[in-house]
């Protein structure tokens, strides 16, 4: 066994696997087969970082712009499976190793993408994705649900965020794993519990932070998207990802890029609504205001009418006129009494006959004129009778027309008085 002295230093442990590594012929100049993730292209140098990945390993890559430039094939993007030619090399500080490549060729679209587009289009057949099916998220939530892991930061931020917008929503957090294995299983037992009656939960937000292709891949699950279809309580899909949407966005009620968005898509912001409703009570008040105050100018005009100032105005006139027409027809009658007797006067053997005939028929025009006098509406209001109308100028004939409290308007002969009803009986 060697001693203490004998032994490593990490940056002599690291220098000795890149002299190794980088020295190896086997290791220089090769062709490597996989698909590509977490490719980004720093603005500034226009080097290029990604993943190669297959089924099982991943390798780290840099194509670096004097390389890159050469470059002629389809801008390369995540789920692009390649062919890099390059060498091993060894980031000693960092203690890790990577390609240096020097060429690519494209051969096509990666297995694992592939088989997530697949996946996409035959739930879209089914219609998980269908628009009809998502359900509006509640304006006012209790309860929050949170379905992530409760280590990461996406659930502190979460709950910070909710706090602050609204101090007394209460906060539900049912935990599971985002990533790894049991990953899938966990989020779907963790939206299933959140959805039990007994929590009475109002909204749920399901996701987790920021991540590789890789990491967020439970998300593509899809058992774990049918957890997020099948929730009886509005879902959002809250899992940090900037380019690549993963499928549970799809199928959620709505989806945001990160948590901290769905916490503030979720919870509204108290003092922002408590500012609105203070503006629509002065919007209100300043409604009623004015439809009160065009309310009472109308009423002003309506009472100042000459038909209710003197509502003998409208009887006068058809007074009037009854009495030109009672005129003419006592001066008719005349007019034929005094022909007739005229003609009678030939006969003097009959003028006692039609004397007392004629007689006769005068007092059927005196009778004829009586009633047609008794029958006229100020006739009928000077014999002590009146007439009653509502509020909505209906005349009243029934007492099932009036109701307790109701005020009502009397015409009487000489003037109007206005009542209110007591007691019907």
């Amino acid at each position: 066994m060697e001693t203490v002295d004998s032994s490593l230093t990490v940056s002599e442990v690291n220098r000795r696997i890149k002299a190794k590594l980088q020295e190896a012929p086997e290791f220089k100049n090769f062709w490597v087969r996989g698909e590509i993730s977490n490719f980004s292209q720093t603005n500034s140098s226009g080097h290029m970082y990604f993943s190669l990945k297959d089924t099982t390993s991943v390798i780290k890559c840099a194509f670096f712009s004097f390389q890159s430039k050469n470059y002629r094939g389809t801008p390369l993007r995540n789920g692009m499976e390649i062919l890099v030619y390059g060498s091993v090399s060894v980031y000693e500080p960092g203690g890790y190793y990577s390609i240096t490549v020097q060429k690519i060729e494209e051969l096509g679209e990666g297995d694992i993408l592939l088989k997530i587009e697949k996946l996409k289009q035959a739930l879209a057949e089914k219609g998980i994705f269908d628009p009809s099916h998502k359900r509006p998220l509640p304006k006012f939530p209790k309860r929050l649900g949170i379905v992530t892991s409760p280590k990461g930061a996406a659930v502190e931020d979460i709950i910070r965020i909710a706090t602050d917008l609204n101090p007394s929503i209460q906060i539900l957090v049912s935990p599971c794993l985002v990533q790894g294995d049991g990953a899938e299983t966990s989020i779907i037992e963790a939206i299933k519990e959140i959805n039990d009656p007994k929590w009475e939960v109002d909204v749920i937000i399901a996701g987790r932070g920021g991540g590789s292709f890789e990491d967020l891949m439970a998300f593509n699950q899809e058992s774990v998207v049918m957890a997020y279809y099948h929730s009886r309580i509005p879902i959002i899909s809250a899992v940090g990802h900037e380019i690549d949407r993963v499928l549970t966005d799809l199928a959620a009620d709505a989806t945001t890029p990160t948590p901290t968005a769905a916490a503030k898509l979720a919870i509204p912001n108290v003092s922002d609504t408590l500012i609105r409703l203070d503006e629509l009570e002065d919007r209100l008040r300043s409604a009623l205001v004015g439809v009160i105050r065009l309310g009472k100018e109308k009423w002003t005009g309506l009472i100042n009418r000459v038909v209710f100032q003197n509502p003998k105005s409208m009887i006068e006139p058809r007074e009037n006129h009854l009495e030109e027409i009672m005129t003419r027809i006592s001066l008719l009658g005349k007019n034929y009494l005094v022909r007739k007797q005229s003609d009678f006067q030939k006969f003097d053997s009959f003028t006692l006959t039609w004397k007392s005939y004629l007689e006769r028929i005068q007092n059927k025009f005196k009778l004829a004129e009586q009633r047609l006098d008794h029958f006229s509406p100020l006739g009928t209001l000077k014999r002590g009778y009146s007439v009653l109308r509502n509020e909505k100028k209906e005349v009243i004939s029934s007492i099932h027309q009036i109701k307790e409290k109701e005020n009502l308007e009397v015409f009487l002969f000489d003037g109007k008085l206005q009542v209110e009803v007591k007691e019907k009986k």
